[in-house]
C-alpha cells in the first residue's frame, strides 16, 4: 500500500466545481494502513442549499451559518495536505473541488478507491461507497457526511486489499501488468502483492478455467403427477402444497382458471390468448402446467420475456418455487444469445497479448478478477459502463467467431457449450424475444428443439420480430470491424514469412493498403451521411434533440441517398476490394501447406474476418440500395462529440405472415399471455398484427382473468379539463399551465407522483420551469435522463419522501413501485406514437393501401395498449392506492376517448378542471378504504360510469 496517504472526501452544494461550494470537508492521514491524523470542517457556503443535498446530507443553511467559509479552511486543507497522494471513492471529485476552491492545481498522486472496487469486485450490483459498505457489510453511521464516508472509504480499502492478498500470484502479476498499461495508481501496489505471493502454490491448474460442472441425474415423471387439468389446478387451492411451502400464501381463483385454461390449451394443442390482469400471479400460472406438460409427454417447453427482470424473476424465484412446492424432478435452462458469454479461447487470446489500449487493459483487469469466480460466463454477472459494452465484443462468443468442435475449450470448459447442454437436457428453457426470434431467423439452428412455446409480455411479440428480423450496420461496428483487422494484420506482419516466402509481404501489404482506403471511404461517407440526415431532420422533427432519425427511400427522387451516389459507390468499392485482398491471403496461406500449428490462428482469425466483413457489406448494400422486399429502411444519427454515431437499419412492414410461415406452424401449441392484450376487451387487434387470424380458428382460444386488486376502491382516475393545447397557441402558456398542474398535484399528494410522458422536450421544458419551486418546497424533483438513468431514478424515488419522477418511454411500463413511495401517475398526453417514425409512417401507408384506416386499425389500439400500461404502474398489490390523472384533454373531446376509459380495469372517472380535481383528490386521499360516495360529490363536476365497453352511463350532478 501506500506508504502514507490522505483519504479525503467532501460534501457539496452539486456536481460542477465551477459553480457549485463544499460544505463539508474531511482528510485522514493513512500510514502503513493506519489512521494518524485526522482534520473535518464544516463550510459556509455563498449559495443556497438545493433541497436534494439537503435531503441527502441532512446539512442545512441554519445549520452551516456559523461555519467557517472556505477561505477560512483552505489554510489547514493544504497544509495537512501537503505533498501526499488522495485515496477517496471517486477521488477525482474530491480533488476538483479542492482545486476550484484553492485556485491552484493539486498534483497528487490519485488512488481511487472506486476504481480499485470495480476492478477487484466486478459482479457488484453497484460501485457507490454505499452499495458497496452494504455488500461487505462494513457500518456507515451516517452516509454523505465527509468524515463518516471517509472512514468508510479507509475499510473499504482495507477490504478491498484482503480479496486482493487472496488471490493467486500468477492472477496478480496478470493483473499488475492490465493496471500498469491502464496507466492505473494501483499497479504498483498490485505488483507487490504480486511478489508477496510469487511462492503460494497454486491451487488451480489454469485460472482462466471455470470449474467443472457437476452432475445431476435425468429427470423422471412423478408417479403422482396429475391425470387432468382440474387435478392440477387443484395443486393451488387452500392447503394444496403451494400454500403449504409458501409463507403468506393467498388463493386467487384467477391464478386457478388460468392454470386449468394453459393445461387445456397445451393437451389440447391450442393457441392460447390470455389477458391476466395484475396480481393475477400469470407466471406461476403457466409454469405449473408447462413443467407438468413436459415431465406428461417428455418434449420441451420454451418461455420468452421480454424484460430481463421477469427473465430474473422466474429463474431465481418462481421456477425454485414451483420445483421445490410440488416435488418434480424436473429441469430448467436460461438461456441467452451466445453475445452474452465469456468466449475461452478469444479470453486466452488476450492474455497471451500486450498490444492493449489503455481502456482495454483496465477493461480486462475488471475481467480477468471475473473469471475467478463465474461460473456461467455470463456478462449479465459484470456492471458494464457503455465504453465496456463495446469492448466486450472483443471476448464474447459470437457465432461467428467460435470454432465449435475444432476449440480446445468446446467439451471441456466452454460456457455455450455448457448452457446448451443444460438446454438439451432441461424440461423448461427460459429466453427472452430476441433469442427467440434469432432462432426464428437462423431457422431454429440456435436452439434446442421445443414443442410447445410460451410468450409473456406478448404484447411487445411485434415489435421485438421486427426488430430482430430486420438489419442495421452503424459507423461504431464497422470501424470497430476495420481497427480489429487492421491490429491482425500488423501482427501478421510482424511474423516470418513462410520459406522465405517474400509473396506473402507483398500480398499482406496490398491487403493493408486496401484496409486504410475502407478507412478513409468509411470516414469520408459517414461524415456526409451525418451531415446530410443533421441537416434534413433538423427541419423535419420538432424536438431540439441529439438523435436524428431520417426514413430513406432508396430510388426515389429526392431521398437522401441519391447525394450520397458517389460515396456511397467508393466505400462499397474500397470495402469489397478488401473483402477480395483478404480472400486471396487466405488462400495464399492455404495453399503455401504450411505445417507449422502456429500458423493455425491467424488462418482462421483472418476467415473470421472475411466472413464477418461479408455480411456487414451486403447489409449496408441492401439498405443503400432498398434491395429487400417489404421492408423499410431508416438512418439514426446520435450525436455525443466524439462519440457520434451514423446507424443504418432495415426492418420487415409486417412480420404477421413471417410469424405464421416460420414460428406458429412448427408449434403445437402457444400461449401468450399479458396484462394489456386487448383493446376493448377485444383480442383483434393483437390478432391481425401478429398473424394469429391465419390460424384456423378452432386453434385459437382466448381469455380474460381479471386482477384480484379493488380498482373501484384503490383508486381515482381524474381526467383534467381546460388545460391549453400543446400547438395551438402560445408555447410558453401551455408548459406554464402543466408546470403549476404538476406542482399542484404533487402538493396535494406530498409528492410521491410518476409523470409520464410521451415527449423528451416537454419534460425537459418542465423540468426546468419546476425545479427551483421544487427547491423551495422540499420536492426532490427527478427527471429522466437529466438527474440519472432509469434504475438509478427508480431507486432514489423509492427512498425519498417527496418526490416527482419524470419519466418518458421505458417509464410507461416495468416501472414496479409498490406501496406508499407511488400515490399518483400523471399521463401528460396519450401516448400515440410519432407518425414520422419510419416503421409507423411504413405501416400506415401499408394499410392505406389495403384500403384500411391506419389510425383505427394501428395508431389507436397501439395507444391504448400503451394508456394500459401506463394505468398499470400505479396500483401493484392488494394494499396499494393512489389516483392517475390525464392532462390530456382528447380523453373528453375527441370521439376515440371513450375507447381508451373502455379498455381500464376501473369503470369510472371524474373529470373536471384542475382546481376542482385537486379538491377532489385531497378529499379521496382523506378517506383511505372508502369507495367514492358519487352522490355527495360537488355538483360543479362531471362523474363517468362505465358497465362495460358496450354499454356506458352519464352522470352530470
Amino acid at each position: 500500500m501506500p506508504h502514507s496517504v490522505v483519504v479525503c472526501d467532501v460534501e457539496t452544494t452539486g456536481l460542477n466545481p465551477q459553480h457549485d461550494e463544499i460544505i463539508e470537508i474531511a482528510l485522514l492521514r493513512l500510514e502503513e494502513g493506519e489512521i494518524t491524523g485526522q482534520f473535518h470542517s464544516l463550510v459556509r457556503p455563498r449559495q443556497r442549499i438545493p433541497v436534494t443535498i439537503h435531503r441527502l446530507t441532512g446539512l442545512s443553511e441554519e445549520l452551516l451559518a456559523s461555519a467557517p467559509s472556505i477561505d477560512e479552511v483552505l489554510p489547514s486543507v493544504m497544509d495537512f495536505l501537503g505533498n501526499s497522494s488522495l485515496m477517496g471513492h471517486n477521488v477525482s471529485f474530491d480533488r476538483d473541488f479542492l482545486q476550484a476552491a484553492a485556485g491552484t492545481p493539486i498534483a497528487a498522486q490519485l488512488f481511487d478507491t472506486r476504481e480499485l472496487a470495480r476492478i477487484l469486485l466486478p459482479n457488484a450490483p453497484g460501485f457507490r461507497l454505499t452499495d458497496l459498505c452494504r455488500l461487505l457489510g462494513i457500518e456507515q453511521r451516517r452516509v454523505h457526511r465527509a468524515l463518516d464516508d471517509a472512514l468508510a472509504t479507509v475499510s473499504l480499502y482495507r477490504r478491498l486489499l484482503d480479496k486482493a492478498g487472496e488471490m493467486e500470484g500468477q492472477v496478480l502479476l496478470y493483473l499488475a501488468a492490465f493496471l500498469q498499461r491502464a496507466g492505473s495508481a494501483w499497479a504498483d501496489e498490485i505488483g507487490q502483492l504480486a511478489w508477496q505471493c510469487r511462492s503460494r502454490k497454486i491451487t488451480r491448474p489454469a485460472f482462466f478455467l471455470p470449474p467443472e460442472p457437476e452432475e445431476t441425474q435425468e429427470p423422471v415423471c412423478p408417479r403422482n403427477l396429475p391425470q387432468s387439468s382440474r387435478e392440477l389446478a387443484a395443486l393451488l387451492e387452500p392447503g394444496g402444497p403451494l400454500a403449504l411451502h409458501l409463507e403468506n400464501y393467498e388463493y386467487r381463483p384467477q391464478q386457478k382458471r388460468m392454470v386449468e385454461a394453459v393445461t387445456r390449451a397445451l393437451e389440447e394443442e391450442k393457441f392460447l390468448l390470455m389477458e391476466a390482469g395484475t396480481g393475477t400471479g400469470k407466471s406461476m400460472a403457466y409454469l405449473i402446467p408447462a413443467f407438468y406438460w413436459s415431465l406428461f409427454r417428455k418434449q420441451r417447453v420454451l418461455i420468452a420475456t421480454r424484460t430481463i427482470n421477469l427473465q430474473e424473476q422466474l429463474w431465481q424465484r418462481d421456477i425454485p418455487l414451483v420445483k421445490a412446492a410440488l416435488g418434480w424432478s424436473c429441469r430448467a435452462a436460461l438461456v441467452k444469445g451466445r453475445q452474452n458469454y465469456l468466449c475461452l479461447r478469444r479470453w486466452l487470446n488476450t492474455l497471451q497479448t500486450s498490444d492493449w489500449t489503455a481502456a482495454e487493459a483496465a477493461f480486462y483487469a475488471r475481467i480477468l478478477v471475473w473469471t475467478q469466480e463465474t461460473t456461467t460466463g455470463d456478462r449479465s454477472e459484470l456492471n458494464l459502463s457503455s465504453l465496456e459494452q463495446e469492448l466486450w465484443q472483443e471476448l464474447c462468443a459470437d457465432s461467428e467467431a467460435c470454432l465449435g468442435s475444432r476449440c480446445r475449450w468446446f467439451a471441456r470448459a466452454c460456457y455455450v457449450s455448457r448452457v446448451r447442454g443444460q438446454a438439451e437436457r432441461a424440461n423448461l428453457i427460459i429466453v427472452n424475444h430476441s433469442l427467440l426470434f434469432s432462432d426464428v431467423r437462423a431457422e431454429n439452428r440456435v436452439l434446442p428443439e421445443y414443442a410447445a412455446l410460451v410468450v409473456d409480455e406478448a404484447h411487445h411479440l411485434e415489435d421485438a420480430a421486427t426488430e430482430q428480423l430486420g438489419r442495421a450496420i452503424s459507423r461504431t461496428v464497422l470501424f470497430r470491424w476495420l481497427n480489429k483487422l487492421n491490429r491482425l494484420l500488423i501482427r501478421l506482419s510482424e511474423l516470418a514469412p513462410h520459406r522465405g516466402d517474400s509473396s506473402w509481404l507483398s500480398s499482406l501489404q496490398k491487403v493493408r493498403d486496401a484496409c486504410h482506403r475502407a478507412f478513409e471511404g468509411a470516414e469520408s461517407f459517414f461524415n456526409v451521411f451525418q451531415q446530410l440526415v443533421v441537416r434534413q431532420a433538423s427541419v423535419q422533427q420538432k424536438e431540439n434533440t441529439r438523435r436524428h432519425v431520417l426514413r430513406l427511400q432508396p430510388g426515389l427522387e429526392g431521398d437522401i441517398t441519391v447525394e450520397l451516389q458517389s460515396e456511397q459507390a467508393n466505400l462499397l468499392f474500397y470495402l469489397k476490394d478488401l473483402l477480395t485482398g483478404l480472400k486471396n491471403l487466405i488462400d495464399h496461406l492455404e495453399s503455401s501447406q504450411i505445417e507449422d500449428e502456429s500458423w493455425a490462428g491467424p488462418i482462421w482469425e483472418l476467415s473470421f474476418h472475411a466472413t464477418e466483413g461479408t455480411r456487414m457489406v451486403a447489409d449496408l448494400e441492401s439498405i443503400l440500395k432498398g434491395t429487400l422486399e417489404k421492408n423499410v429502411y431508416w438512418v439514426e444519427v446520435h450525436e455525443g462529440g466524439e462519440k457520434t454515431n451514423c446507424s443504418l437499419r432495415a426492418a420487415p412492414i409486417q412480420v404477421n405472415k413471417i410469424l405464421y410461415e416460420h414460428l406458429y406452424q412448427s408449434k403445437k401449441s402457444i400461449i401468450f399471455t399479458s396484462a394489456t392484450l386487448t383493446v376493448e376487451e377485444s383480442f383483434e387487434h393483437f390478432m391481425e398484427r401478429t398473424g394469429l387470424d391465419l390460424i384456423p380458428p378452432e386453434r385459437v382460444v382466448t381469455m380474460q382473468v381479471d386482477s384480484p386488486f379493488r380498482y373501484e376502491y384503490q383508486s381515482l382516475l381524474c381526467v383534467v379539463r381546460g388545460l391549453p393545447t400543446p400547438g395551438e397557441g402560445a408555447e410558453d402558456i401551455y408548459f406554464a399551465t402543466l408546470a403549476s398542474t404538476l406542482l399542484d398535484l404533487a402538493e396535494v399528494t406530498g409528492g410521491r407522483m410518476l409523470v409520464l410522458y410521451t415527449s423528451h422536450r416537454a419534460l425537459q421544458e418542465t423540468y426546468r420551469r419546476l425545479k427551483p419551486t421544487c427547491e423551495e418546497r422540499d420536492i426532490c424533483l427527478l427527471g429522466h435522463n437529466l438527474d440519472g438513468n432509469h434504475w438509478q431514478l427508480v431507486e432514489e424515488f423509492r427512498t425519498s419522501e417527496r418526490a416527482i419522477l419524470m419519466g418518458a418511454s421505458s417509464f410507461w411500463e416495468g416501472v414496479d413501485i409498490p406501496g406508499p413511495a407511488l400515490s399518483c401517475v400523471v399521463m401528460v398526453k396519450l401516448p400515440f406514437w410519432a407518425p414520422q417514425v419510419p416503421v409507423v409512417e411504413a405501416r400506415l401507408e401499408e394499410l392505406a393501401s389495403q384500403g384500411k384506416d391506419g389510425f383505427r386499425h394501428f395508431s389507436l389500439p397501439q395507444a391504448i395498449i400503451r394508456f394500459k400500461q401506463g394505468f398499470g404502474r400505479l396500483i401493484r398489490t392488494a394494499q396499494d392506492r393512489g389516483v392517475v390523472v390525464v392532462l390530456d384533454g382528447r380523453l373528453l373531446n375527441k370521439k376515440y376517448g371513450r375507447h381508451f376509459l373502455h379498455s381500464l380495469p376501473l369503470k369510472s372517472h371524474i373529470h373536471g378542471d384542475r382546481h376542482l380535481i385537486v379538491k377532489r383528490i385531497a378529499h379521496w386521499f382523506a378517506r383511505p378504504g372508502s369507495q367514492p360516495n358519487w352522490l355527495a360529490i360537488n355538483q360543479t363536476e362531471n362523474v363517468e360510469r362505465f358497465a362495460s365497453s358496450s354499454q356506458q352511463k352519464k352522470f352530470n350532478l
